[in-house]
């Protein structure tokens, strides 16, 4: 958590309400917290200050969020920006994907996901990577909120699809054993039908070609 103290966070609570949801938890962890209770004013802020990362608390925002994402981006390609919200649907997905978004966070959230949102935010300044990977022309996935868009539309995955997608994508350097899948997804309790199972979904739903069997070892991605 050192690295967080360091940096510089605008937090936006355009929610019409006096509560700055979780900032008194975060200023524990980090020095300089800038906050803005108006988004037309936080754009201003964002230009003088520079922070490295923003948390949009939105519920009746002056701008929507969609504007204030473009407006942010287009001051900083780089932006980092969580966004806070009552709820999350599919088009908030798809616009965590589209505007290389770190996290949507629905409340009511703990301390612990706002931090973990706020980690992928420093890799991503330590880095110089998205958490959205462009896979093909067809496939995106957002490896943090582990959702997948195909022809700019949000694929509905299972939970095990997920998961043995996010492997292959996060390991994609190579090929991922049977057994590891066994042990990170079915915890030792795998049958080859259940993987084939999964894979055949998957592919009908994203591409036959993208999801490799290598003989004897397990899959990876074809990419």
């Amino acid at each position: 958590m050192n690295a967080l103290k360091h940096m510089k966070i605008l937090y936006v609570n355009d929610r019409n309400s006096d509560e700055e949801y979780g900032v008194s938890e975060l200023k524990d962890y980090c020095n300089n917290i800038i906050i803005s209770n108006n988004s037309i004013n936080a754009i201003e802020v964002y230009k003088e200050e520079k922070p490295e990362i923003v948390i949009y608390s939105i519920s009746f925002p002056k701008i929507k969020e969609e504007e204030f994402i473009k407006q942010i981006k287009s001051i900083n390609k780089d932006a980092q920006v969580i966004i806070t919200t009552e709820h999350i649907d599919k088009k908030k997905l798809y616009n965590a994907i589209n505007f290389h978004l770190i996290k949507y966070l629905a409340y009511p959230f703990n301390m612990n996901s706002l931090l973990d949102s706020l980690n992928e935010c420093i890799k991503s300044i330590d880095s110089h990577t998205s958490n959205i990977i462009k896979l093909s022309d067809s496939l995106t996935y957002d490896k943090f909120n582990r959702t997948l868009l195909k022809n700019n539309e949000l694929i509905s995955l299972s939970e095990k699809e997920t998961n043995f997608f996010d492997i292959l994508v996060k390991k994609r350097d190579r090929a991922i054993s049977y057994e590891e899948f066994n042990q990170i997804i079915w915890h030792g309790e795998m049958t080859k039908d259940a993987l084939r199972s999964i894979v055949k979904d998957l592919r009908k739903k994203i591409d036959k070609t993208i999801i490799k069997n290598v003989s004897g070892i397990g899959y990876r991605l074809d990419i």
